[in-house]
């Protein structure tokens, strides 16, 4: 069963979105003058190259043409946790104080808690929000192309097997990422990217590739099982 509410629909949805991300972040990059609106416009862009290959992977699935369908599926496999990435960058919300508290008398009936009036920090979280969305939509998007192809030709146990292990690797992609500021490409320098990965392997890297693994599959399941629903 093909999940029609899921999808973002064609090419024109795509150029829609990036209309308005891009006006959004350029409005803001003026407005506040910071480079991080150029940034989440990138990391927009990137979460959609996923779609790409994984369009290319389907065109191919039913050919014998088994080079093409492995690259593609590896390139897939490269730039799909560009995806899942830009939840990360609720990080840039951490030093605006936009929510604090202020003394008050006890038993006074007066609220403590006080609340930003800046509509720029406002403005950021939102901005930041509408990019992590979409691009949520868009690698899953992707990532349930794949996961119907494998439970039709497969299964619906191998099919599992390989949203976990997808999970798990692009959340470990997800950590390379973020804390050693690698990008997709670097996976061209092993030289360079393998000996930084060893280095830093600690327990916190097994902790943040576990959680955000089970982020990645709930907000995956909880999306087939709203897209089944009929409001």
């Amino acid at each position: 069963m093909k999940l029609e509410g899921f999808y973002l629909k064609d090419e024109h949805s795509y150029l829609l979105f990036f209309l308005v991300y891009g006006v959004a972040c350029a409005a803001m990059l003026m407005l506040d003058g910071s480079f991080l609106y150029g940034m989440l416009f990138w990391n927009a862009l990137l979460a959609s190259v996923p779609l790409y290959f994984m369009k290319q992977l389907m065109k191919n699935r039913e050919n014998h043409q088994r080079l093409k369908r492995a690259l593609s599926f590896l390139l897939w496999m490269a730039f799909f946790p560009n995806s899942i990435y830009m939840v990360t960058d609720f990080i840039h919300i951490s030093n605006d104080a936009m929510i604090w508290s202020v003394p008050t008398e006890p038993y006074s009936g007066l609220n403590s808690i006080r609340y930003s009036m800046d509509m720029l920090q406002w403005g950021k979280l939102l901005v930041i929000s509408l990019g992590a969305v979409y691009a949520l939509l868009a690698g899953f998007s992707s990532l349930n192309e794949l996961y119907e192809y494998i439970l039709e030709k497969s299964g619906w146990k191998r099919a599992m097997v390989l949203v976990v292990g997808i999970s798990l690797i692009s959340s470990f992609g997800v950590y390379i990422g973020r804390f050693l500021r690698f990008n997709s490409w670097d996976l061209l320098k092993p030289a360079v990217l393998i000996p930084k990965i060893m280095d830093s392997l600690n327990i916190f890297t097994v902790q943040f590739t576990m959680i955000y693994a089970v982020f990645v599959l709930t907000v995956f399941w909880l999306l087939r099982w709203m897209s089944f629903r009929k409001i």
